[in-house]
């Protein structure tokens, strides 16, 4: 009999063990599937976050190619403004001379002085002061300070003579020569601007003035340093 319950009871202590192996079992399955389900779920954040950050690294790439064609583009603009404005300063400079010099001349009643026999250049300081006591001069005809037989311009540091030379084109590479006013070829009064290197400068006057640019044609020419701006012919 006792034999009989002990045997009893093993079997139900076996049943129990089996019952418990197999919940542990299936508790151990049921963690292991959510580590599993972890770790795909994160794997595939992982790809998210891989591919957000691929996506902003191409965004930021285009972002900055952007930044650098428009920096291009607008230092390219600005440059031509700020070359733009002083064609126009210097055209405005080369005009206002051009009606000084007019305007002396109505006012006198014959041109400026020769600068020297024989030589070209006239007195532009006449524009400045009145040297000579000239009866109805009414200048200063200009607020430049005078430089030589010429002017400076103090603010702009620009220097001008006037010259008289030949009004068809010329073709030598010196301020003399076949472009000075000779018998029978017509001669004009000219603004000289001297000490001039910037190329832009001198072709955006020419251009605005002429149209084109052309050295040694028009009422814009250029050589030696110097822009030469036609302002009448000569009397």
């Amino acid at each position: 009999m006792l034999v009989k319950k002990l045997t009893k009871k093993g079997a139900m202590l076996g049943l129990e063990a089996r019952g418990l192996r197999k919940q542990s079992g299936g508790l151990f399955l049921m963690r292991l599937r959510r580590l599993t389900f972890r770790l795909v779920e994160g794997q595939q954040a992982t790809r998210v976050l891989t591919a957000k950050g691929a996506m902003f690294g191409l965004d930021a790439r285009i972002a900055l190619a952007i930044f650098g064609a428009l920096s291009v583009i607008s230092g390219a603009a600005l440059y031509s403004a700020i070359q733009e404005a002083k064609t126009v300063a210097y055209l405005n400079e080369l005009r206002e001379i051009a009606k000084a010099e007019e305007q002396y001349f109505l006012d006198v009643g014959y041109p400026l002085s020769e600068g020297s026999p024989g030589n070209s250049l006239r007195s532009a300081d006449e524009l400045i002061v009145n040297s000579e006591n000239k009866k109805g001069w009414k200048g200063p005809y200009l607020p430049y300070d005078i430089f030589g037989f010429g002017f400076e311009n103090t603010t702009s540091s620009h220097r001008f003579f006037i010259s008289q030379l030949r009004s068809n084109d010329w073709t030598g590479s010196t301020v003399s020569g076949d472009i000075d006013c000779v018998v029978n070829v017509p001669c004009g009064v000219w603004v000289a601007s001297i000490a001039i290197s910037d190329t832009d400068l001198i072709n955006g006057v020419d251009t605005k003035v002429d149209g084109s640019v052309d050295a040694m044609n028009g009422n814009i020419r250029y050589f030696l340093g110097a822009i030469y701006y036609f302002i009448r012919p000569k009397v």
